[in-house]
């Protein structure tokens, strides 16, 4: 069950007045002495109390919100076929229960939104998207009271309730592949350092290595600086190439992979009999691009369901738990060697 750090009565007795008091003045109800008013306020400040507007939705039987934070402007993620089957397994949640959904971005001019959104009310919980080690949302909303959900598992934040899926074993399953069609020296072209996904998909192939008993080279691991997009997957690709110490390509994105198959194309050789490629996600680019995309599936549709369903049942007061969903490899083209 998530409780909430601090609660009305709490502010109740920092101000020395009733629950009803502090009910009145936080709804603007009137008939409070201004120098009641003036403590109670006080209090709420001391205290970094935000109301629980969940509870009271509960009550209301009204229509609530639910916001997702993300760390990056909005059109940047809109781009992102990931995020788009994400935000519609949660509206499939959401919808149903009569929630509306409120997507919060990146800090702008030292502002961040979703705190602002958190203490204005206009959601009762939030869902914490693309974290990194150490993430200060966390951090921020623990402070504030709010329950939330995190999409990965990033460390240094203390204890949280997440959903993710087996980043570890996908990062196993696509490295096993490109051995198993006669690959000896894979790059890895990662995704940005300090993210939880970035960590968990380089255990993943370094485990592959191990269980083959071939060396790892972390001179093969690159990582993009900060987006993990077409034209970072072309420009690593292309670059590497010009070295070309390597005979097959794991991409930490099926995105990214899009910008390898095309840098690879464009040096002459042929994607899958000279040089296999797998990528990361199954979007349905995966399947459209030439030649069609290895891959490892995530069940994205049913991370965004599971995350919504876990946060509801937290508004709810019901105990919850952490999830990890599993992933699987799908074959295609981009690694047949015939």
């Amino acid at each position: 069950m998530f409780e909430l750090t601090v609660k009305i009565k709490d502010v109740a007795k920092t101000a020395n007045v009733s629950v009803a008091t502090v009910s009145r003045v936080i709804n603007a109800f009137g008939n409070v002495k201004p120098e009641t008013e003036k403590k109670v306020l006080q209090a709420i400040k001391e205290l970094n109390y935000f109301p629980n507007h969940s509870a009271k939705s509960l009550r209301t039987n009204s229509s609530e919100g639910i916001g997702i934070v993300i760390s990056h402007d909005l059109d940047y993620f809109i781009s992102f076929p990931y995020f788009v089957e994400f935000i519609h397994g949660m509206s499939i949640v959401l919808s149903d229960l009569n929630y509306h959904l409120v997507i919060s971005t990146a800090k702008k001019n030292g502002i961040n939104p979703y705190l602002e959104v958190a203490k204005k009310g206009i959601v009762d919980g939030m869902i914490i998207f693309d974290v990194k080690d150490g993430d200060e949302r966390i951090f921020s909303l623990k402070k504030c009271g709010i329950p939330f959900v995190v999409i990965g598992r990033p460390k240094d934040v203390g204890d949280y309730i997440f959903v993710d899926t087996d980043n570890e074993s996908g990062g196993m399953l696509a490295t096993q592949h490109l051995f198993d069609v006669g690959c000896k020296k894979i790059l890895f072209i990662n995704g940005p350092k300090g993210h939880a996904a970035t960590r968990f998909r380089l255990n993943g192939y370094i485990k592959a290595h191990k269980n083959m008993g071939i060396h790892y080279d972390e001179k093969l691991v690159k990582y993009v600086e900060k987006n993990s997009d077409r034209e970072n997957g072309y420009e690593i690709t292309r670059e590497s190439l010009a070295l070309m110490n390597f005979d097959g390509i794991f991409v930490s994105g099926d995105l990214m992979a899009t910008g390898a198959i095309a840098a690879i194309e464009e040096s002459g050789l042929k994607v899958g009999k000279d040089m296999p490629i797998v990528g990361f996600d199954d979007v349905p680019l995966a399947s459209m691009v030439n030649p069609p995309l290895t891959t490892v599936k995530q069940p994205i549709h049913d991370v965004g369901k599971t995350s919504a369903s876990i946060l509801i049942n937290m508004l709810n007061g019901k105990k919850v738990e952490s999830q990890i969903l599993g992933v699987s490899l799908v074959k295609r083209a981009s690694t047949f060697r015939g």
